[in-house]
């Protein structure tokens, strides 16, 4: 298991799609982990919109979790709180933040460590805790919320520098309801 998750991408460059409600957002990235102040910063450039960040601050995440910070979460913020099920939207993005917190927190300390944070099924990150299976070609994480729902990593595309793709989405996201999605797709992983 740490061969696999060290070598998965967190930071780099590429392409990215977001789905947010009925809405579709094509971007490209450079993304950045700045292990001393933990905080991961994507600067993502959207088409006829310009520039906007998007970090996650990941200093407490092994106590209450990660924050996410900038215009771009701002954005993302703005669009599922004005939506009829807020409530389920807002937590599948305190679920994503969450949750990715939690698998950069696991890299950075399975760098460093001595200790084995993973066991088969799981790596534990504070009282929290992340499922991970391999199947198919994909490495799967799954994080569970505050809501009870599972929010899903799938790394895929894996090949000897790592993955090509990462999607995040809720488990229970169904072809009629899904209303948040993101794939990034890396050019350059670092």
């Amino acid at each position: 298991m740490n061969h696999q998750l060290s070598n998965i991408c967190l930071s780099g460059e590429g392409r990215g799609r977001m789905k947010l409600l009925s809405n579709t957002t094509l971007f490209s990235y450079e993304s950045i982990n700045d292990t001393k102040k933990k905080i991961w910063k994507m600067g993502v450039d959207i088409p006829l919109h310009g520039s906007e960040l998007l970090a996650l601050d990941w200093s407490e995440i092994e106590k209450s979790g990660a924050k996410f910070r900038g215009n771009f979460s701002r954005r993302i913020y703005v669009t599922l709180r004005n939506h009829e099920k807020s409530k389920e939207n807002l937590d599948n993005l305190k679920s994503f933040a969450d949750g990715f917190g939690q698998l950069i927190y696991l890299k950075e300390e399975m760098n460093s460590a001595s200790e084995s944070l993973c066991t088969s099924e799981k790596c534990s990150v504070g009282n929290k805790e992340l499922l991970w299976t391999f199947a198919d070609g994909h490495l799967f994480f799954d994080y569970r919320g505050r809501s009870g729902k599972l929010m899903r990593f799938d790394f895929s595309v894996l090949g000897k520098k790592g993955p090509e793709k990462l999607s995040i989405y809720p488990i229970e996201n169904s072809s009629k309801s899904a209303n948040f999605k993101l794939e990034l797709f890396f050019n350059d992983c670092k």
